[in-house]
């Protein structure tokens, strides 16, 4: 009789084992996705330059600027749209998904913006008393491969999600 509890124990620890590494497979696209926008977070938190221009995708209208000037525009662009505790906000209560299913209005515009395919591209999306936060993020266009660096091509209201969490 013990070795049959015995048993079973052991068959239903292998099982939540299972059930928590499938979780974690699953969660894995949304956890790669996160890390550039904390990489973004950091680098206007720290004023690095090098760290910026590499999590963002530079937009065609700045492209043939000097990657100072290119810094400067991003970093007065995006301190307002990014924090550290907007981030964990997003973290944990955000959708996320590709860029045509949680945005399929304004999915063609912003990848063509952007100068990507929407198809590349993955999003998170929260709405919270009336604030939308939208973040978007295509894999390195010169690679076009679904495990390569991912870059943040779209940022808004990510700061401000913080502030709405009354």
């Amino acid at each position: 009789m013990r070795a049959w509890r015995t048993l079973g124990i052991s068959l239903l620890l292998l099982i939540v084992a299972g059930g928590v590494w499938l979780w974690w497979k699953k969660d894995e696209p949304r956890r790669t996705a996160l890390a550039p926008l904390q990489n973004l977070a950091n680098a206007l938190h720290r004023g690095d330059s090098t760290k910026l221009l590499e999590a963002v995708s530079i937009p065609e209208a700045i492209r043939g600027r000097t990657t100072a000037e290119q810094a400067e525009f991003l970093n007065k662009a995006l301190r307002d749209e990014i924090s550290p505790e907007g981030l964990k906000v997003l973290r944990r209560e955000g959708e996320f998904g590709s860029l045509t299913n949680l945005f399929p209005a304004e999915a063609k515009i912003w990848a063509e913006q952007a100068g990507v395919n929407p198809e590349d591209c993955v999003a998170f999306k929260l709405e919270r008393n009336g604030l939308r936060a939208e973040v978007v993020l295509a894999y390195d266009s010169a690679l076009r491969a679904p495990n390569s660096a991912l870059k943040i091509v779209r940022c808004n209201n990510v700061k401000q999600l913080a502030a709405a969490k009354l």
